[in-house]
């Protein structure tokens, strides 16, 4: 039997909260230095990050790693279920959290999602060909909903994620945006 999509969510988000604090901080570094190593990222001047919960891989050492990229982390509109806006951050301290608990800067330029040359995405699970199952909002998909109809336009989206999140197939839905990669600590997948 097939697991569900909420099956799968709770299996993968238990597996990588059980990671320990020194596997998390190896995941992040090794992710840090295959990211870095990338042409996507070698190439971006405008990346979104997110700030990681939950047992996410933690991306934020690249904001002091690379003073001259310009790092935008996502930000909730106050209605329900819009689009995210990305607003920089050159990681400094931040006091606001959004109704998820997960922190927010309340100052400084807002990027457009269509001007972002990269965005790393945050995951539950992924599968090699670019599938991506989220935390269930869809606030990714409804942001870059516009890759749909136009593709190849805005950012490259990677998803970043453990090994562990990875899985053969996902069920896709058409409103799912597929990534171009997905990077772990073990390795980059190109996808599409």
């Amino acid at each position: 039997m097939q697991e569900t999509k909420a099956q799968l969510r709770r299996r993968m988000r238990a597996a990588r909260r059980g990671l320990s604090p020194y596997l998390q901080r190896r995941a992040a570094t090794a992710v840090a230095s295959r990211l870095s190593r990338s042409s996507p990222f070698r190439r971006a001047r405008h990346i979104g990050i997110y700030w990681p919960m939950d047992g996410e891989v933690d991306v934020r050492g690249l904001v002091r790693q690379f003073p001259a990229k310009h790092f935008y982390l996502p930000v909730l509109p106050a209605a329900p279920r819009p689009q995210l806006r990305f607003r920089h951050w050159s990681g400094g301290t931040l006091n606001y959290r959004n109704r998820y608990r997960i922190p927010e800067p309340l100052r400084g330029p807002v990027q457009s999602p269509w001007r972002l040359d990269l965005v790393l995405v945050p995951l539950v699970a992924f599968d090699p060909a670019g599938g991506r199952l989220g935390m269930g909002a869809g606030f990714y998909d409804r942001t870059f909903a516009f890759k749909r109809r136009l593709p190849g336009a805005g950012p490259q989206m990677i998803g970043v994620a453990h090994q562990l999140q990875c899985v053969e197939q996902l069920p896709v839905d058409g409103w799912d945006i597929p990534l171009s990669a997905v990077v772990t600590e073990q390795q980059l997948y190109r996808c599409g």
